[in-house]
């Protein structure tokens, strides 16, 4: 490395030290709120019923509801404050405030009984606990409900607790045998991956959980009186939803709390320490039997966070972080990673390169379960890369499944080192080579090109042989490399997952147009659209000039655009919803003359009942049958704009087509590639 760029480099690690995200105080005195007008309203039919416990602490309670008076604030929801016989200015202050239901009490009851009496109160279809001594953050309540719209079963949702100086308090708590409790990420770093995906845990503090009112046979969800006054209350709250109900825990770090520790109401009780002995022998004696596990220690080679996972763990090495709503091949990956979390199976991904832009992805794949590695400054202000994180990662998983020839190149020599009898899968997504080669027909071919072809080629058969599995994405594929010496037995079809959508039906002579969609930083994408453009719709609009086209996907040069785009060849760029063109155009076309792997755009095509013109390169792999689930042309313009005609305007041949479109689905289905992942894993030995 040279000097200058050592220099750059130690500039810009101080930069992101500096710059290391930290969560803001609005810690008000109480001047401020003598002239603050909170925003609240009472609502009638609230979503959510906050309960907040108090007991002196104004200055805290005020800062808590001036934070709730932020965030959130489309959240159709009631503020239950139970004052527990304050001896501060505490009613004085909350009478003043419009929108929130006071409760005082004229005697003390303690915690328990007062959040019990909170819930008896509460309108709300969910039930939130919060403290008076905390301050939410933005989406503090709304990816908490986010949790119950999305996955099944949820019993509670917790938040990412956070201390007062930026490091974790609490990222879930897991409890193992005897009853032995672990506050997971206690004093580390905020932003550190391992404690910012959804999981499951044993429980969540009471400080800040998210519950259903009611359970399902129309019982209030409340906390267990034999805890009187305090002190595992929502811990045996966590674990009757979760045996006795048949539900789950959840921990959601998108939620996160400051937590101003020991600051909170604990009404007139004493002698904490035998009070917390006394309600852990009550919970001890009721739920022991389920907790046998031996603490898991990090400092092993086993990580506490695999409690709920079963084997194999597996780390995911990418090259750049997968877009499922811009990509057939992100869709793919999408679908892979369900599989591997219906199975229980433990992810962490990680990619070459992550840009700013791809945040929005990075959470979105932490919001489903995914633990996503990326540079974080830790609590002693040192920057831990996204290899020192994959290294960590190869102390505990089993699997490590790396994707495409130059992702292999990268990450399999940073690790081969560091492994210790893990499984390799080497996903090649398609053949890079074999699409190169069928571009060189289409384009000029430079020393440079010939260059890059046998890197490509070369890279991708040493990954396969190097690779205890390969995953082919058609048996096409899997035919090829077989045939080139790779051990047939190794090789497992994963390939795109389709299913056909439930849609209203509309029928041929209400659609127009046709559909082509695309990411166009793809080369054979691009080419399918200058097919299109300069030699198929002048044939087809010289003998119906009314067929319009629409042209959809990320990417598209600009320049081209401005060359292309007419009020009949539309290009209308990326769309984050694609169903209305699938619902409404009449036909599919997609005039791809190279490429390779599975097109999942024709695989998307057929889960609408599109009816498809495409080539024999579209259809390789998909099981196309021509004339009865689709219509396959060759390479000729003349040819393919004769079937695009043909098809626009034969009634009965289009809904021939539409009933057949889901036949060729069934080799894409779920359940079909749950089971070759199965049986790959079976093959690799895990059972």
């Amino acid at each position: 490395m040279g000097i200058k760029r050592f220099f750059k480099n130690k500039i810009k690690d101080r930069n992101f030290i500096k710059n290391k995200r930290k969560l803001k105080i609005n810690h008000y005195d109480l001047d401020f709120f003598e002239n603050y007008v909170f925003n609240f309203t009472k609502c009638e039919n609230p979503e959510v019923s906050i309960i907040i416990p108090v007991y002196n602490q104004i200055r805290y309670t005020l800062n808590c509801l001036y934070t709730i008076d932020q965030f959130d604030r489309d959240i159709q929801k009631e503020i239950i404050i139970i004052n527990d016989k304050s001896t501060d200015h505490t009613l004085e202050y909350l009478k003043k405030i419009n929108g929130i239901t006071v409760i005082d009490n004229p005697e003390n009851l303690g915690f328990l009984r007062n959040v019990n009496k909170g819930i008896h109160a509460a309108k709300g279809e969910y039930v939130y606990l919060l403290n008076n001594d905390v301050e939410v953050q933005e989406n503090y309540l709304s990816s908490l409900l986010n949790v119950f719209s999305n996955k099944d079963n949820v019993g509670a949702v917790g938040s990412k607790m956070i201390f007062a100086d930026n490091t974790l308090q609490e990222a879930g708590c897991l409890i193992f045998e005897n009853t032995e409790i672990v506050n997971l990420g206690r004093c580390e770093a905020i932003d550190t991956p391992k404690y910012n995906f959804l999981r499951k845990v044993d429980y969540c503090s009471g400080c800040s959980l998210l519950f259903k009112r009611v359970d399902g046979s129309g019982n209030l969800n409340l906390l267990d009186e034999a805890f009187l006054p305090a002190y595992y209350e929502e811990t045996d709250l966590c674990q009757r939803l979760k045996y006795e109900q048949g539900l789950d825990i959840y921990y959601q770090p998108g939620s996160e709390i400051i937590h101003f520790e020991n600051i909170s109401y604990t009404g007139k009780d004493n002698g904490k320490e035998l009070l917390l002995q006394k309600n852990r022998e009550i919970f001890m004696s009721r739920w022991n039997q389920y907790f046998t596990n031996t603490r898991f220690l990090d400092k092993g080679n086993t990580n506490n966070l695999n409690a709920f996972y079963k084997k194999p763990n597996v780390l995911i090495l990418e090259e750049l972080i997968p877009k499922p709503d811009k990509d057939s091949g992100s869709r793919r990956f999408l679908e892979i990673i369900k599989i591997l979390q219906k199975n229980q199976h433990r992810i962490i991904l990680a990619v070459k390169q992550l840009n700013e832009e791809d945040d929005v992805y990075v959470d979105f794949f932490r919001g489903i379960g995914v633990e996503v590695c990326k540079d974080f400054v830790n609590a002693q202000d040192r920057i831990v890369k996204v290899k020192d994180q994959v290294q960590e990662a190869l102390q505990f998983v089993d699997i490590v499944w790396i994707f495409r020839p130059t992702g292999f190149d990268f990450w399999y020599k940073m690790i081969q080192e560091k492994l210790a009898g893990q499984k390799i899968i080497y996903d090649m997504v398609d053949l890079h080579y074999l699409r190169m080669e069928r571009e060189n027909e289409y384009i000029a071919i430079t020393k440079d090109r010939k260059k890059e072809m046998k890197f490509f080629r070369e890279t991708e058969y040493a990954a396969m042989k190097t690779a205890d599995v390969v995953v082919s994405i058609s048996d096409e594929e899997k035919r090829i490399v077989s045939g080139q010496g790779i051990q047939n037995e190794k090789i497992f079809t994963v390939s795109n997952i389709h299913e056909p959508v439930k849609t209203q039906e509309v029928a041929y002579s209400q659609r127009e147009g046709l559909l082509f969609i695309g990411g166009f930083y793809h080369m054979p994408n691009m080419d399918a659209v200058k097919f299109l453009y300069e030699n198929i719709m002048p044939l087809v609009w010289a003998k119906d000039a009314s067929i319009k086209i629409n042209i959809l996907g990320p990417d598209f040069p600009e320049e081209i655009k401005q060359q292309y785009n007419s009020d009949r060849f539309c290009i209308l760029g990326y769309q984050k919803s694609v169903d209305y063109w699938f619902e409404n155009s009449r036909i599919f076309v997609a005039p791809l003359r190279y490429g390779a792997g599975v097109k999942g755009k024709i695989g998307q095509a057929l889960e609408f009942s599109l009816p498809v013109v495409t080539t024999e390169i579209g259809a390789e792999g998909m099981g196309l049958v021509d004339g009865v689930s689709a219509l396959v042309s060759g390479n000729n313009a003349e040819h393919f704009a004769d079937k695009i005609l043909e098809l626009y305007h034969n009634e009965k041949l289009w809904n021939a087509l539409h009933q057949n479109s889901t036949q060729p689905l069934e080799k894409f289905s779920v359940k079909q590639q749950e089971q070759n992942i199965k049986s790959m894993f079976e093959y690799l030995g895990f059972k």
